[in-house]
């Protein structure tokens, strides 16, 4: 199946795309959505230094070094930030009663990534280049809460369908997981 075709499926968290990774046929398509990711976070990061440096920083020959060389970190650590946040899933959902596997884990996390293209670049430019004062213009707030909903139901049915949780016992071990995540964010944000 062809992920253009698939795509409509993963916004919505279909059961069938969640039953892909049960399959072992879910790879690809976790692999397109982290490297979407990764790039849409490099380019929120672009966009803060632009926003901070003004013309400067598309002035000169290196101005498409820059930006490779953000993309690329935004790959990378988006693949980091999935690979703890599916720890977090697992010890979630062993607790909760699913199998766990960390191998099914990180597909199904990986198929639950859509929400994530909205809520982790704008996240990241609102914490490292928001105004000063620590307050949020409602155009990046909105979207940060409806990203993060879409992103906990999304989380929440790919636990369901694939770790065999009843619909209770999931939302409990997804709001335990933003609880912890976010506790851990905190913590480490200087």
């Amino acid at each position: 199946m062809r992920y253009l075709d698939l795509f409509p499926a993963l916004a919505t968290g279909k059961e069938e795309v969640f039953r892909l990774a049960l399959e072992g046929n879910a790879r690809p398509v976790m692999l397109i959505n982290i490297v979407i990711l990764g790039v849409l976070f490099g380019l929120s990061n672009l966009l803060g230094v632009i926003d901070q440096a003004g013309n400067e920083a598309l002035a000169g020959r290196f101005v498409l070094l820059l930006a490779l060389l953000l993309i690329l970190y935004g790959i990378f650590t988006m693949f980091a930030v999935l690979f703890g946040l599916t720890l977090i899933y697992w010890a979630a959902a062993k607790a909760f009663g699913g199998p766990g596997g960390l191998v099914l884990v990180l597909e199904l996390i990986g198929l639950a990534a859509v929400p994530f293209w909205l809520f982790a670049p704008l996240l990241n430019y609102a914490i490292r280049f928001g105004q000063e004062g620590g307050t949020m213009p409602l155009t990046l707030l909105v979207p940060l809460v409806l990203s993060f909903i879409w992103s906990f139901v999304l989380i929440k049915k790919s636990m369901v369908v694939g770790q065999g949780v009843s619909g209770g016992r999931a939302t409990v071990a997804v709001a335990c997981m933003w609880i912890f995540s976010v506790s851990a964010i905190y913590v480490f944000s200087p």
